[in-house]
């Protein structure tokens, strides 16, 4: 599997789980708008109980324009961006949603 680890800021959080990006491919090539769904995994969606909680929460993590690292590994089958990202503090995200009790394991 290739793995890529890349730069970028936070544009929008959607969900507990999905996140809109810049991401700073490499000098003078940036992605603009992207969608990354956060690998590993899983939130309710805004609609079930527990939902606007979980976004909340990962809006707290994540503010906009915030400078994190993302670690992509391919596209998922709705063609987002699939990719663990990694706090400034060296936390991945993903574990702090799960530990904090808004997210569930995802394979």
């Amino acid at each position: 599997m290739t793995v890529w680890t890349i730069p970028g800021t936070i544009d929008r959080v959607i969900d507990g789980d999905t996140v809109v990006a810049h991401l700073q491919i490499m000098p003078g090539k940036e992605w603009h708008g992207e969608h990354v769904r956060v690998q590993g995994i899983n939130t309710p969606e805004l609609s079930q109980s527990g939902g606007a909680a979980a976004r909340d929460f990962a809006r707290q993590l994540l503010p906009l324009e915030m400078a994190v690292t993302f670690v992509l590994t391919k596209q998922d089958k709705y063609g987002r961006v699939l990719a663990k990202i990694v706090l400034p503090d060296g936390r991945d995200f993903g574990d702090t949603m799960i530990a904090a009790g808004y997210a569930v394991p995802y394979l």
